[in-house]
């Protein structure tokens, strides 16, 4: 590549924007790239300067749609080969429905799609579907990658940094509900809320966990293939 890696990512919030980055610096090795944040917008301090949540990737996934009149794959966004777009939505929102986030015109009623788990894949497969059904698409576009952490992606940060929680060493982790709490005993969520100045300062960690997070969860290793096999060759 001429230019850095061009990284777009489509987030539910800045603290998952945070994990996304320091999963793609680790799986670059160090390689140098542009991390770009689309959604949610963020300031230089990486608070939000517009909604956020999965419902913010919804919108932003049918206002791309809009603007290319058609399918998202004939945006210019999808086009270059030295530029990837990482799309995220936590797969707890399988259990959500559209009126949940006041959402009237979606293309499809094809949520709750939660299923029986494990495996995990069973509601990340159809909450994968219901992504590709916002975008009008039924096949993952060129040059993007969807990423659906079971059950949310604070579920990768808990088995990265603290591998020896009490939670995090039982077995099949990604079909635990409640694994978010673990993490105000670290100082990383203060009540409901995630602390994006601790997700930063964890940044590093998170990046050197990956493998260990890659070992533990299947949809981390599953993100890592699909986002290694679209990185072009140098």
């Amino acid at each position: 590549m001429s230019n850095p890696l061009r990284v777009s990512f489509v987030a539910e919030g800045p603290t998952d924007y945070v994990v996304l980055r320091a999963a793609v610096r680790a799986l670059l090795g160090g390689a140098d790239f542009e991390p770009v944040p689309l959604k949610p917008e963020l300031d230089e301090s990486l608070r939000t300067k517009s909604a956020s949540g999965w419902g913010g990737v919804y919108f932003w996934c049918r206002q791309t749609v809009e603007q290319t009149g058609g399918p998202a794959s004939g945006n210019l966004l999808f086009a270059s080969d030295d530029a990837l777009v990482v799309i995220q939505v936590d797969a707890d929102i399988a259990r959500r429905s559209y009126a949940d986030y006041e959402i009237k015109d979606a293309p499809n009623d094809d949520l709750p799609c939660g299923q029986p788990c494990p495996p995990p894949s069973a509601t990340t497969d159809a909450l994968r579907a219901v992504m590709l059904g916002w975008l009008n698409e039924t096949a993952v576009l060129p040059h993007a990658v969807l990423c659906t952490p079971s059950k949310n992606i604070e579920t990768w940060v808990l088995v990265g940094l603290f591998p020896e929680n009490e939670q995090a060493v039982k077995e099949n982790i990604e079909c635990r509900w409640g694994l978010d709490v673990q993490l105000r005993k670290y100082g990383l969520i203060k009540g409901s809320q995630k602390l994006i100045d601790e997700y930063r300062a964890n940044e590093e960690g998170i990046r050197n966990a990956w493998p260990e997070i890659r070992a533990k969860c299947t949809e981390a290793e599953r993100f890592s293939q699909d986002f290694l096999a679209l990185v072009p060759a140098t």
